[in-house]
C-alpha cells in the first residue's frame, strides 16, 4: 500500500538549492492564506484613520502582515546573527555601514533594513517633503539615499558579505511593511 505525499507542503528555504520549489510554494501558501498580495506590495497598508465599517482596515492590514511575516519567518533557515556591510556611493564618495548584530539568512535575496536600528546607531533618517526619496545621515552628512517605489524605499547600495553564506534581515518585527521579494530595501 502506498501512501499520498503532501505535494503541497512548502519545505524550509535552506538555500539556492531548492529556492525555485520554495518560492513556488511559499507562494502557494501565502495566496491559500490570503496575504500574499501584502507581500508583493499589492495590498498597501492604508492610512491610519476613521474605520467606515466596523473593520479597521489599518489593523486588518497589520494582522495580515504579521500572518505573511510568521509564515514566511517560519520556512526559512536562520544561520545566525552577524555583521553586513552595505557600500553605498553619494555623490563621488563611497561608504561602508556597518550593520551589527543582523539575522542570516542562508542565499535569501532580501535586505529590511529598520529606520530604528538606524537611529540606534546615531544615524538620522529625513524623509523630505515633495520628495520620492529618503536619506540616512551622520551628523549632517549624507551617507544613504533610498527611493520610493510602489509603497517601498529601496536603499542604494549593496550589501558587501560572503554570497555564500546570506544576505541580511534586520529587525523584523512583525507591524512593519515588508517587502520580502525585493533586495536593498529600506
Amino acid at each position: 500500500m502506498t501512501t499520498a505525499h503532501n505535494t503541497s507542503a512548502c519545505p524550509v528555504l535552506t538555500g539556492p538549492n531548492n529556492f525555485q520549489i520554495w518560492k513556488l510554494r511559499i507562494i502557494s501558501k501565502l495566496r491559500r492564506e490570503k496575504v500574499l498580495r501584502v507581500v508583493t506590495g499589492e495590498e498597501l497598508k492604508p492610512s491610519p484613520g476613521k474605520p467606515t465599517s466596523s473593520e479597521d482596515p489599518e489593523i486588518t492590514w497589520i494582522l495580515k502582515d504579521e500572518k505573511a511575516h510568521g509564515i514566511i519567518q517560519d520556512h526559512i533557515s536562520d544561520v545566525g546573527i552577524g555583521t553586513v556591510i552595505l557600500q553605498a556611493t553619494v555623490g563621488k564618495k563611497d561608504y561602508n555601514i556597518a550593520l551589527s548584530n543582523v539575522l542570516l539568512v542562508p542565499n535569501f535575496m532580501l535586505a529590511l533594513v529598520s529606520v530604528h536600528k538606524l537611529s540606534k546607531m546615531g544615524l538620522s533618517t529625513l524623509f523630505p517633503a515633495g520628495s520620492n526619496a529618503c536619506e540616512v545621515r551622520k551628523k549632517e552628512e549624507l551617507i544613504l539615499t533610498a527611493l520610493h517605489k510602489r509603497g517601498l524605499y529601496h536603499i542604494q547600495a549593496k550589501p558587501k558579505i560572503n554570497l555564500e553564506s546570506a544576505f541580511a534581515a534586520v529587525d523584523t518585527a512583525p507591524g512593519q511593511q515588508h517587502p520580502y521579494r525585493n533586495p536593498g530595501v529600506l
